[in-house]
């Protein structure tokens, strides 16, 4: 359901967030609430699958659902891209074995015309790193 709603309807993508690890207390899951409003407006795979009818994402979806769905995601969206990441980030997490190499490809092609990487500070504020 949420997969063929990501591929029928990728203006409702756009701007895309993706998200992953954490900087001490700080999980990347709560800060990205904060991080996608103004000035990025951004949309993360979560509210995606809320616009498809998913009332609650999280309590939901498999970790391997989630793999699923933002394969799907990360192949769909264009343009400019946000991505949160706290300075610890699993080695085996959905952003480094899914969505950046997808990404990465789409960058090569010219779907996705930057990606910008912020990472979470110590104090649970946000910066630019790349």
């Amino acid at each position: 359901k949420v997969v063929t709603y990501i591929q029928n309807n990728p203006a409702t993508l756009l701007p895309p967030c993706f998200w992953s690890g954490r900087t001490g207390n700080y999980t990347a899951q709560d800060v990205v609430k904060v991080f996608q409003g103004a000035p990025r407006n951004c949309r993360t795979v979560g509210d995606i699958a809320k616009r498809a009818g998913v009332a609650d994402p999280d309590a939901t979806f498999t970790y391997a659902e989630w793999g699923t769905l933002s394969d799907a995601f990360a192949k769909s969206v264009s343009g400019p891209v946000y991505v949160l990441l706290g300075k610890e980030v699993g080695a085996t997490s959905v952003w480094l074995t899914i969505e950046k190499p997808t990404l990465d490809k789409s960058k090569q092609s010219g779907k996705v015309t930057s990606i910008q990487i912020w990472e979470i500070q110590a104090d649970g504020s946000v910066k630019r790193i790349s």
